[in-house]
């Protein structure tokens, strides 16, 4: 080959790999598509002037003993405490991706020993083999030039992503503050439900004994006896289940605030299921609540990583360069290492372009957009998703709280009906029956208006939630 061609050649593969690298498909970004959502929520919601946001609404809704119950959670729960250590680990991943920007360097010594064998040269004094040493010390340098920003789009990815996974972490302890007030109230209704339970078995074994009496008397028939014979043992078995849930919510707090499942909570007796206080925040409108729920962000910069995903697999069509090499020694005697009249030095550089890969990074591009398309269809999904708890949970604010009042009235008027037809019965101007079912009937009433308020408590969680707001101050 000659000397022409040898000028020549260089620069017909730089065009060759400029050109290839323009002919990369076009990078289509999906940009983020508004959702259509109205101005205010469908339910309207009487809501208090002041926000409480910032302390956190545990103390409000359950005092210091659920603030401090759900401090504990977020400390001991060993998923919680997993999530923690992998979000970790997945922010030195954006470390990592990020140092690949600088240069490298790593100092180096080698040494070698080699043996040849001279058989057949004929050598004078004889010898027939002979050994030699080789010793070599640097410091290599390597840097790889982000000529187009794909290390730098790679590094930002990774930050995307672990700003999501932080947020997907912020979900999580909302998620789990939840489940822990939820049970928490469970506890406290089930509580009050046994109380209820037990006192309602003390009754009907009280007129159980009332009738056994006339039934000695003469004064009650048998069926009258086993009618209260029945309502005691019922009312019995209703405070053994009772009894038992009750149990199965503690070891289930337990094990969520990271202990051993055990009956035994260190809890406040006394708390009962005390009136909801005002609601002291709400998003303005839908479209303040995206700004404000973690999942929602999560998504989003999910979204956004995708997008830098997909310029990274443009940007793998055009060529790369990089560099090497660094000052050293080479000396047959490791002494001489140090000294500069064996000091070397060199440099090389490296320019590669793809040019024939089977349809690999058209596939991985097509492959990264598809991801993006779906990751933004994930946002509004996630999005949409909010909307509908916000408005059944708002709605539902409304309603239960109607439904209450109503319960509550049909308590106080069925234990007036029972007071009322035990009397009667004892008058004898009506049946046992109807004096057993009134009274059954008065402590079912009682029951449904403890179960509708801790179902308005649970609703309320939800809503706190469904806000995104935290249950502890901001500084927590």
């Amino acid at each position: 080959m000659n000397q022409s061609v040898l000028i020549i050649t260089p620069p017909i593969v730089l065009c060759t790999a400029l050109l290839t690298g323009c002919l990369a498909p076009k990078q289509q970004q999906i940009s983020k598509s508004e959702l259509s959502y109205p101005q205010n929520w469908e339910s309207n919601i009487t809501l208090s002037g002041e926000n409480h946001s910032s302390q956190g609404w545990a103390s409000a809704l359950g005092g210091d003993v659920l603030q401090n119950i759900i401090e504990d959670s977020w400390s001991g729960n060993p998923s919680l405490s997993a999530m923690t250590e992998r979000l970790i680990a997945q922010g030195e991943q954006a470390t990592i991706l990020g140092a690949n920007l600088l240069p490298t360097a790593q100092a180096e010594i080698t040494g070698s020993r080699s043996k040849r064998n001279l058989i057949g040269f004929n050598l004078p004094n004889g010898s027939t083999s002979f050994t030699s040493n080789s010793f070599t010390s640097g410091l290599n340098i390597s840097w790889e030039l982000d000529l187009w920003g794909k290390l730098a789009d790679a590094r930002d990815s990774a930050e995307k992503r672990f700003q999501a996974g932080s947020l997907d972490l912020d979900a999580a302890r909302l998620s789990l503050s939840g489940q822990v007030s939820k049970v928490w109230y469970e506890i406290i209704e089930g509580s009050e439900q046994l109380t209820l339970a037990n006192q309602s078995a003390t009754s009907f074994a009280q007129n159980e004994s009332f009738v056994n009496e006339r039934f000695r008397k003469g004064l009650a028939n048998a069926l009258e006896q086993n009618l209260a014979q029945s309502g005691t043992a019922s009312a019995r078995a209703r405070a053994l289940a009772l009894e038992r849930q009750l149990n199965q919510n503690k070891r289930r707090l337990n094990v969520l605030l990271g202990n051993y499942p055990s009956v035994n909570l260190d809890l406040n007796d006394s708390s009962k299921l005390t009136p909801l206080p005002e609601i002291s925040h709400s998003p303005e409108s839908p479209s303040s609540a995206l700004t404000q729920r973690p999942d929602i962000q999560a998504a989003e910069k999910n979204a956004e990583a995708s997008g830098l995903d997909l310029s990274i697999a443009r940007k793998n069509f055009f060529p790369s360069l990089s560099i090497s090499g660094g000052p050293g020694s080479r000396s047959d005697e490791f002494e001489n290492l140090l000294d500069k009249n064996f000091q070397t030095w060199g440099i090389n550089g490296s320019f590669s372009q793809p040019i024939f890969n089977g349809g690999r990074l058209r596939a991985a591009q097509r492959q990264a957009k598809a991801r993006q398309a779906a990751a933004w269809a994930d946002y509004r999904s996630t999005a949409l998703e909010a909307f509908t708890e916000l408005e059944n949970l708002l709605s539902a604010e409304q309603n239960l709280a109607k439904e209450e009042d109503f319960l509550q009235q049909a308590a106080r008027a069925a234990e007036e009906a029972s007071r009322l037809s035990w009397e009667r019965y004892q008058r004898g101007v009506e049946g046992i029956f109807n004096a057993l079912e009134n009274q059954r009937r008065a402590f079912d009433a009682r029951s449904r208006a403890l179960l509708i308020r801790k179902q308005r408590i649970h609703n309320r969680i939800d809503l706190y939630l469904a806000l995104g707001q935290s249950p502890l101050p901001s500084q927590s």
